[in-house]
C-alpha cells in the first residue's frame, strides 16, 4: 500500500532537521579561556636553593709560627790513655712572623648554617743560633767557643673545611656583624735550616776543633690538624664588607735529624790540617745530636674584602 505524500514530507522534513543539528557546530557561553591571549600560565612551585647566599673573602696580614725548638749536642772522644776531648754544641732554632695571603668561600644553607672552604699560605724564616764549646779533659789543647747564625724557613698551606656561624654584637647603639669558624685542616708543610756545628778529635795525640756544616734537609710533608678562629665584617653596602679576623692553626710536631757534611777541613788551632771528616765520622756526631723539632702551628692575623652573592 503507497504511503501518502504528506506523511512522505513529514519523515523527510524530519531527516534533514537531524541531519542539521548533528553537523552544527558546538555553541559555549563566554569566551574560551584557553584562547586569552593574556592569561598567566601557573609555572608550579620554584625548585629549593641549595644556598642562600654566598660570601668570598680575600685576606692578608701576619703569620706568627710557633716553632721554638732547642738542639743538643753532645760527644767525647780521644784514647783511654791519652787526651780526650769534649765538643758541645746548643742549637736554638726560632721562626720568625711573616706574611699571609688566604681566600675562602662560605655558603650558608636555608637553615642559616654556614659551610666555608678555603686556603692560607705562609712561608716563615728560620733563625738557628749554636752556641759551640770544646775543651780538652787533659788540658792538652785550649778551650774553645764559637757562635754561629744560621738560617732557613717554614712553609705552610693549610686547607680547611669549616663550620661558619654569624651572629651580631651590639656596639654604641649600633650592631656589628661577627663571625666564628671551626674545623679539620690538611697542611702542606715543608723546612729546610742550616747552620754551623762544632765537633772535636784527637789524632796521634793531637787536639783540635773543627766547624762543620749542619743542616735539615728540604723536606715536605702532609699533615692532619684543625683550626678554629673569629672575627668581624665591616658592611659597605649589600654586596661589598671589610673583614677582619684571627685564626689559629694546630698542626702536630714533627721531628728532622741533623745532617753533618763531610769534606777536608782544618782545624781552628791548626793542631790538626786537612782531616777528612769522612761519612762515618759525619754519622757519629749525628747519633749524639737530638732531633730538630718543628711546630707548624701558627697564629694569623689578617684582612680583606669581602664579596656576598
Amino acid at each position: 500500500m503507497r504511503k501518502s505524500r504528506p506523511a512522505y514530507f513529514i519523515c523527510a522534513a524530519l531527516a534533514l532537521a537531524l541531519l542539521a543539528t548533528a553537523s552544527a557546530p558546538a555553541q559555549t557561553r563566554g569566551p574560551d579561556p584557553t584562547r586569552d591571549p593574556k592569561r598567566k600560565v601557573d609555572p608550579g612551585p620554584a625548585p629549593r636553593k641549595l644556598w642562600e647566599r654566598v660570601e668570598i673573602s680575600l685576606t692578608g696580614g701576619l703569620g706568627l709560627p710557633l716553632t721554638r725548638w732547642t738542639t743538643l749536642h753532645f760527644a767525647e772522644s780521644g784514647p783511654a790513655s791519652g787526651p780526650r776531648i769534649t765538643a758541645e754544641n746548643k742549637i736554638k732554632t726560632t721562626s720568625a712572623v711573616d706574611l699571609f695571603v688566604g681566600a675562602s668561600a662560605t655558603f650558608f644553607l636555608p637553615s642559616g648554617a654556614g659551610i666555608q672552604a678555603g686556603f692560607g699560605y705562609l712561608k716563615a724564616g728560620l733563625k738557628s743560633a749554636d752556641r759551640f764549646e770544646f775543651r780538652s779533659v787533659a788540658g792538652t789543647a785550649p778551650a774553645y767557643t764559637a757562635d754561629a747564625l744560621g738560617g732557613g724557613e717554614l712553609t705552610s698551606v693549610p686547607i680547611f673545611l669549616c663550620l661558619h656561624s654569624k651572629f651580631q654584637i651590639p656596639l654604641g647603639g649600633r650592631k656589628i656583624q661577627a663571625f666564628t669558624s671551626i674545623g679539620p685542616v690538611i697542611f702542606l708543610n715543608s723546612v729546610l735550616t742550616e747552620t754551623t756545628a762544632g765537633a772535636g778529635t784527637v789524632v796521634a795525640d793531637r787536639a783540635d776543633a773543627f766547624l762543620i756544616p749542619a743542616a735539615v734537609a728540604d723536606t715536605t710533608w702532609t699533615a692532619f690538624g684543625a683550626t678554629a678562629g673569629g672575627g668581624v665584617d665591616l658592611r659597605f653596602s649589600t654586596f661589598l664588607a671589610i673583614t677582619l679576623e684571627a685564626r689559629y692553626y694546630y698542626a702536630p710536631r714533627k721531628n728532622f735529624a741533623w745532617t753533618w757534611t763531610p769534606g777536608i777541613y782544618d782545624g781552628v788551632f791548626r793542631a790538626i790540617t786537612g782531616l777528612n771528616f769522612t761519612r762515618a765520622l759525619a754519622a757519629e756526631n749525628e747519633r749524639n745530636m737530638t732531633p730538630l723539632t718543628v711546630d707548624p702551628s701558627f697564629v694569623q692575623f689578617a684582612g680583606g674584602i669581602k664579596f656576598i652573592f
